[in-house]
């Protein structure tokens, strides 16, 4: 038998850790491990249990779940591994959180009152090395893109704006394969439909979006939407972005 996931939950609220535990281990593949009520010591927790995944409050006392998800990304980078993903959990359905959350690190953003289907989704998602956004905030994401796409070329009618000049320099070291798997991965797609679309295994695709995120600088798929639609790769109304569980 396959060993359920491991999940780590911090949350500076203790009914709230018990709630998503009891939701996560009501499934045979999923296993709370560990509860952390501020980011310091999800970090010790982490350290001392390896989880696969970690559920992250944003807003915690010590240290917030910002902060500790820039930590264990740059701690799997260093170490050269992919785990634990970070699926961050928030009531703020607000742009601001979204990006930072986004740019710390994290595999994915789901607001607290989700779904628990989606949520047990979601985990299993980011395991997999999938990302996965809440329906909500990817609106507000793309929101933000468009709006940061407007700062950069202006509003007016038929006007395209240029490209943000900071991934000129990534994105030219990209293959035409990889480029074609960002634009893709910006659309949604996960590694088993660019595998179908792409006539390859899916362990080919993986490889290529390896490669894709490293030479970007990147270390979460749903990083890679944000560079898209910053860079003009894919331009808003190009696409519904959306992340499969």
């Amino acid at each position: 038998m396959t060993e359920p996931i491991r999940i780590l939950v911090a949350d500076d609220q203790g009914v709230i850790r018990m709630g998503l535990a009891m939701i996560l281990d009501h499934e045979p593949d999923l296993t709370t491990i560990a509860q952390a009520e501020n980011g310091e010591e999800a970090l010790r927790l982490i350290d001392r249990y390896d989880p696969d995944v970690v559920l992250m409050d944003i807003r915690m006392p010590v240290m917030d779940g910002l902060v500790a998800t820039e930590r264990i990304t740059r701690a799997n980078r260093e170490a050269g591994r992919s785990r634990p993903a970070v699926l961050v959990l928030t009531t703020f359905d607000d742009e601001a959180y979204v990006l930072a959350a986004v740019r710390a690190g994290a595999s994915g953003f789901l607001l607290k009152d989700t779904d628990p289907d989606l949520l047990v989704s979601a985990v299993r998602a980011v395991y997999r090395g999938d990302s996965l956004v809440d329906p909500a905030s990817t609106r507000v994401l793309l929101e933000r893109c468009m709006e940061l796409e407007r700062q950069v070329g202006g509003t007016a009618t038929g006007t395209q704006p240029e490209p943000d000049q900071r991934w000129v320099g990534p994105l030219s070291q990209l293959s035409e394969r990889e480029r074609e798997i960002l634009v893709w991965m910006a659309r949604g797609l996960s590694n088993r439909d660019l595998a179908s679309k792409l006539f390859v295994s899916e362990t080919t695709v993986k490889t290529h979006v390896s490669s894709v995120l490293s030479k970007l600088g990147l270390t979460s798929r749903v990083q890679a939407v944000v560079v898209a639609y910053e860079a003009g790769v894919v331009r808003p109304g190009e696409a519904d972005v959306r992340w499969d569980s």
